[in-house]
């Protein structure tokens, strides 16, 4: 694009619903993969939308031209607000309004406005530009996130501006109006998008682009809609009307499907719909084995949003609120007032049950502009991130936590300190709470005496000084996620080492325990956070180690629960004590298999290790290496 798009004062996109093509490959039988994001199956015809070709005209104004665009711009946003309002509106009450009420605030963010408003005023450029100019680099701080969230939400800030340049330019709203029954086929799509879907009754939605935490996927899972994301070129292979089979459960597409295919699947299909009924049947229970052993059953979340969902998957609380987002693409630190606000709003939709809000776990992959050491770090993950960024910022640590302590007399809150490595960083963050909790007395501000605090054991280091770091804490909860990385030293986004990435490695399971037993000879509670928590593979092993509390994304909860109900106690300790003695991970994941192929096959192929099971026993490490792994 140039300065000489004089065609272009508005902004184009292609059509829409119909893509003919002359292709004999579409002709043809073809399966494709993705990542399942909202599990079911979904057979019909595909509707394909592609927006690939957006453009956004680049044009110079005269000095006199400024006030004529701000008023498009704040045109262009009052509309897209008013049409995110009736989308929403449309809605029934839930996750999705949440997510839609979310994008609302993201379009009529004062910064956002002063940065397109500066543009236009300083630069004497469109505002179409300015618009794009703005979302590129916001789109570009949240890219610079290897954490998949954070950089799930930069897709966000493009459908925004996509949207707010449509209502700019006259050109149309952006609504979908797929017949019911379809498959939609596309390269992305907004949560307001996929909420219009809703409406109109799909089946199912695939992208070729998104991830489980991108708000549509969020949306779909919300809705209910079979969702695969990611899948490679997938508008390459499909066109309006072919007949699409969405295997969400173990992320597969099947376009064009045989007369014997099409049958098959459709008995897939039946039988998935009956275990999801009989699993969500259940989903408002608490999560109690055969013996009465209660394992509290907890959600993972981000936003406000992903509450509503939690609560509804029968989540009893949030075992896991990220404070992150707050944070991201500003160019000063959010104030304690902020942090009170958004703390007392997310315990009041969290009530009567607990929140756990972990302090900022800022650098490595969450990437913020708020604060900058040197050049950037050759290896971030080992670097100045998370707790010990907090202890440098004292300051903005010290303000986040003045803010929870205020939001704690609202309801049930929790403070859990991330990546701890020993006691003496432990002390010197609790001596950071003290203070704040004195400059609160001090200055007569209301505030609660008492709140739990905790700590995330993700390094090894912590987990084998488990036993001092419990004296010191009310609560530890057992992230998986790295402690795995750290321990087996892989970066398992690393295709050539991934296949080391091993969860019932025996290093792992003894932390595991360890951890347990330490929280439990002092009388506290231990949970676990990682994806472990999540994957039905595990349960067993998990909660016959002595972890009591899992804390995992809301749409696993069902299924999770269903299998404690089914289990006893002394059963998964059985199993547990069996795979401690085992010398190597591939012996613990057969042993492992065996046990949940034989007592829970329905909940391995439909609610999770889907792929565990397709691929048969696991694979020795020598077979993997011999063959790339």
């Amino acid at each position: 694009m140039s300065d000489s798009d004089k065609d272009g004062a508005r902004p184009r996109r292609s059509s829409e619903g119909s893509r003919p093509i002359a292709n004999a490959a579409l002709e043809q039988r073809r399966e494709l993969s993705g990542t399942a994001a909202s599990p079911g199956v979904g057979i019909g015809h595909a509707y394909v939308i592609d927006r690939r070709h957006f453009h956004v005209p680049r044009r110079a104004i005269a000095g006199g031209e400024a006030d004529g665009e701000v008023a498009r711009f704040a045109l262009g946003i009052g509309r897209t607000h008013a049409q995110l309002e009736a989308i929403k509106n449309r809605l029934p009450h839930g996750e999705h309004r949440a997510i839609l009420e979310a994008q609302q605030l993201m379009v009529q963010d004062p910064d956002l406005r002063q940065r397109v408003e500066a543009l236009i005023r300083d630069e004497n450029i469109s505002a179409e530009w300015a618009v794009d100019r703005v979302a590129g680099e916001i789109r570009e701080t949240l890219e610079r996130a290897d954490d998949e969230y954070f950089a799930e939400r930069s897709s966000d800030i493009g459908f925004l501006a996509e949207r707010v340049l449509l209502h700019m330019s006259d050109q149309g709203d952006g609504e979908l109006q797929p017949p019911p029954g379809s498959v939609v086929i596309a390269h992305d799509l907004s949560p307001a998008d996929t909420a219009e879907l809703a409406r109109a009754q799909v089946v199912g939605i695939v992208t070729g682009v998104g991830g489980q935490t991108s708000h549509s996927a969020i949306m779909a899972r919300s809705l209910e809609i079979p969702a695969v994301v990611g899948v490679e070129d997938i508008l390459a292979h499909v066109q309006s009307g072919d007949t699409v089979v969405v295997d969400a459960i173990d992320g597969r597409i099947l376009v064009r499907p045989t007369a014997a295919e099409l049958e098959s699947w459709q008995h897939v299909r039946a039988r998935y719909d009956v275990f999801e009924e009989r699993v969500q049947r259940e989903h408002g229970l608490p999560a109690i084995a055969k013996d009465g052993t209660h394992i509290v059953l907890r959600a993972n979340v981000a936003l406000e949003a992903e509450i509503a969902s939690s609560l509804f998957h029968g989540a009893e609380g949030v075992g896991l609120y990220r404070t992150e987002f707050i944070y991201m693409d500003r160019e000063v630190p959010p104030t304690e007032d902020e942090h009170y606000r958004h703390a007392k709003q997310v315990l009041r939709r969290v009530a009567p049950h607990p929140a756990v809000f972990r302090t900022f776990d800022l650098g490595s992959d969450k990437p913020t502009d708020l604060v900058r050491y040197g050049e950037r770090e050759h290896n971030p993950a080992m670097g100045l991130r998370s707790l010990r960024l907090a202890l440098r910022e004292r300051n903005m640590f010290i303000t986040q936590v003045r803010g929870l302590l205020r939001a704690a007399v609202h309801g049930p809150l929790r403070i859990m300190l991330p990546l701890v490595s020993g006691v003496g960083e432990l002390r010197a963050a609790l001596a950071a709470i003290a203070e704040a909790r004195s400059q609160l007395e001090s200055e007569r501000i209301a505030h609660a005496q008492s709140v739990p605090i905790g700590i995330m054991v993700e390094m090894p280091s912590a987990a084998l000084v488990a036993d001092v770091l419990a004296r010191h804490v009310d609560f530890m909860s057992i992230g998986t996620n790295d402690l795995i990385q750290y321990t087996l030293a892989i970066d398992r986004t690393n295709d050539e080492v991934s296949y080391l990435y091993r969860p019932l490695h025996p290093a792992i399971l003894r932390l595991i325990h360890k951890v347990s037993a330490a929280g439990k000879a002092a009388g506290i509670n231990v949970s676990l956070c990682g994806e472990m928590a999540a994957d039905p593979r595990y349960t067993w092993v998990l909660v016959g180690l002595g972890v009591r509390e899992l804390s995992m994304h809301p749409s696993a909860i069902p299924v999770i629960k269903n299998i404690i109900r089914g289990s006893t106690l002394s059963d998964m300790e059985a199993l547990a004590r069996e795979v401690l003695e085992v010398e190597d991970a591939e012996d613990a994941e057969v042993r492992v298999l065996e046990i949940m192929e034989r007592r829970f096959p329905e909940h391995l192929q439909h609610g999770g290790g889907q792929r565990f099971v397709n691929e048969g026993r696991p694979r020795r490490a020598a077979e993997a290496q011999e063959d790339g792994g």
